[in-house]
């Protein structure tokens, strides 16, 4: 289906209470259905939610199941292999027996050697334990378990009232740039995705996010992953891709855009892989598509 339809982009300023609209269009294109090169091996693995490359180690990938799953990780290659065949274990699951999954979502690595998780599924928006678990990211030689670093809980500084009157406080898409921690809203009341930064990260309270920008992304983010350098930012909804492109992650909305319409079932995971983005959905499929292949918008 072909359509034409306008990104609004939001800019909060001082107190939020002035914005700056920007608006691109984007240009007619057909959906591209994606077709599957590959399918986890790890029978456990059948709701996968996000995934990201490892930054210590060479064709490593770590997902995670959604909603639901036992507090635990699953190292992969790019075949959707397992990644420590030798374990001899039932499965190639890393467990995390000092965390709790309630709703996680999304993961991301930082510079640190760590893989940050993010406990902030928030369908009915009430929730007030949203936080992040930050693990030092499992070896090939230790044990099939690893341990919470730190637990960052954290609030949403435009979020009065549990439930609000309009549920834009879900997340399902968390990044690491530039030495920040960011986030990216789902909304089920418009086709908007809001921008905040992680500025405090004290364990002994509710760090208040930092809100950047705001961006009709034309959908429900479901994922996202930003390059080793802080300057490109993959976002996946359930029908397209978007990469932003700027020099700072405050910018990547007003930066460089480029987008594609895609058909793959309920995709759920994006990262980069060198010239590639991987995609999978709660299918257990695997997708590959080169970042030649997205339409340069603005």
């Amino acid at each position: 289906m072909k359509k034409k339809f306008i990104i609004t982009i939001i800019l909060f300023i001082t107190l939020g209470l002035s914005a700056r609209v920007i608006e691109v269009k984007v240009p007619a294109m057909p959906t591209d259905t994606l077709n599957a090169y590959a399918n986890f091996s790890e029978k456990e693995i059948n709701e996968s939610s996000t995934i990201v490359k490892s930054r210590n180690f060479p064709d490593l990938f770590w997902t995670l199941n959604d909603s639901g799953d036992s507090a635990r990780i699953f190292p992969f290659n790019a075949n959707g292999e397992a990644y420590y065949p030798e374990w001899d274990n039932s499965n190639s699951e890393i467990r995390i027996p000092d965390a709790v999954n309630i709703d996680w979502e999304s993961m991301t690595a930082d510079d640190k050697g760590n893989l940050i998780i993010g406990a902030c599924g928030n369908n009915t928006n009430i929730r007030r334990d949203l936080a992040l678990y930050v693990v030092p990211e499992p070896t090939p030689t230790q044990a099939n378990k690893t341990r919470v670093l730190k637990t960052i809980f954290f609030r949403y500084p435009d979020q009065e009232a549990y439930p609000p009157e309009k549920r834009n406080f879900d997340c399902e898409a968390i990044f690491f740039a530039k030495g920040k921690y960011y986030l990216l809203s789902k909304h089920r009341s418009d086709s908007h995705t809001k921008l905040y930064r992680l500025d405090k990260m004290e364990s002994n309270e509710i760090n208040e996010l930092t809100l950047i920008s705001e961006f009709d992304i034309q959908g429900m983010v479901t994922d996202a992953d930003a390059s080793i350098d802080g300057k490109r930012l993959a976002v996946l909804t359930y029908n397209n891709i978007w990469l932003f492109e700027a020099d700072t992650p405050e910018e990547f909305f007003t930066g460089k855009i480029s987008y594609k319409e895609i058909s793959a079932k309920q995709c759920e995971a994006i990262c980069f892989d060198n010239d590639d983005l991987l995609i999978t959905n709660e299918q257990t499929e695997i997708f590959r598509l080169p970042i030649s292949a997205l339409t340069k918008i603005k």
